[in-house]
Order: C-alpha cells, then structure tokens, then sequence
C-alpha cells in the first residue's frame, strides 16, 4: 500500500470509530436518561403526603401548607391525572400541582365549582416545595381554606374533577 491509500485508510478508520464513539455516547445517555425518569415514577404514593398538619400565611407573608409526610414527596404518576395542594385565599384560589405531563411542583390559579371540578386555569402565582408547600406571587394576605386531592381528566367530557380529597382545613 503507498502512502496515500495508507493515509486514507488511516483518515476513514479514524472517522468510523469517531461515528460509532458518538452512537455508543448517544444510546448511552439515553439509557441513563430512561432508568432514571423510569426510577423517578417508581415511587410509591404515600397519603401523609397530602395529610395537613397546619396552615396560614408565613413571617415572610406568603400562604403555606405543612403535611405530616413529605411536602411533595409524592408527585404524579398516572396519565391524566395531577396530585394538588390548593389554596382558597382573600386573593384567589391557587393548586400547587405535579401533573402527569409535568411532574415537577408548579402553580395555576384556578376556578372550582361547587363539587369542586376545575372550571378554569391560568398562570398566576409561583410555588416553592421543600419542607412545606409555599404559595408565592399571590398578594394574598388570608387563607381560608386549603385542600389537597387527585384531580383526573374525565374523558367523557373533559372536565377536570377531583378523583380523591385526601384532606382539608377548616
């Protein structure tokens, strides 16, 4: 082989396993990326997620809920469906939720009929989930009452309704 066919040969290796190094990296991270989403829906419901122990407004002027389990500690994980923290105050009614499409905490003010199915949604308010569920960019200045449930798209007719009040106050 002359020089110029080994200098080739040489170049189109060195592009092949370049090309097989990428597909190898790319399954790879999508690999890790699926174990761990799929190990993030493995956890189990627990109910003393959504048990109220107390509520109001905080010293840092914003609404909270504190649960007897783990404050978001349960998110999620059947289609058409969203675990809420809801909060009617002096300024609105606001669901802090993890929704089968988007499972990480976030806030809506909402409507509520009387059977208390979801009859509007928008995005107003901010949530902040660690040790206890905080309502933020709301103005409120009251809580009057906080509620937390399983909400589900009922097929049949679209409507957003509550499959499951786990627990309110007052």
């Amino acid at each position: 082989m002359n020089k110029k066919k080994a200098s080739t040969f040489t170049c189109l290796l060195i592009l092949l396993l370049s090309a097989w190094t990428l597909i190898l990296v790319n399954a790879m991270v999508s690999l890790s990326h699926n174990i761990s989403f799929a190990a993030s829906n493995e956890r189990k419901f627990n109910e003393s997620d959504f048990m109220i122990k107390d509520y109001g407004i905080g010293n840092d002027g914003n609404p909270f809920i504190i649960v007897e389990g783990t404050a978001g500690g349960t998110i999620a994980q059947k289609e058409n469906t969203a675990l809420m923290y809801i909060f009617v105050t002096d300024n609105g009614t606001y669901g802090v939720m993890s929704d089968w499409s988007y499972t990480k905490w976030h806030s809506h003010g909402i409507t509520l009929d009387e059977n208390n199915c979801m009859i509007s949604l928008n995005n107003k308010g901010g949530a902040e989930v660690d040790d206890l569920v905080r309502l933020t960019k709301t103005y409120a200045t009251k809580v009057d009452k906080v509620m937390t449930a399983e909400y589900t798209i009922i097929n049949s007719d679209a409507s957003i309704c509550p499959t499951k009040i786990f627990d309110s106050a007052p």
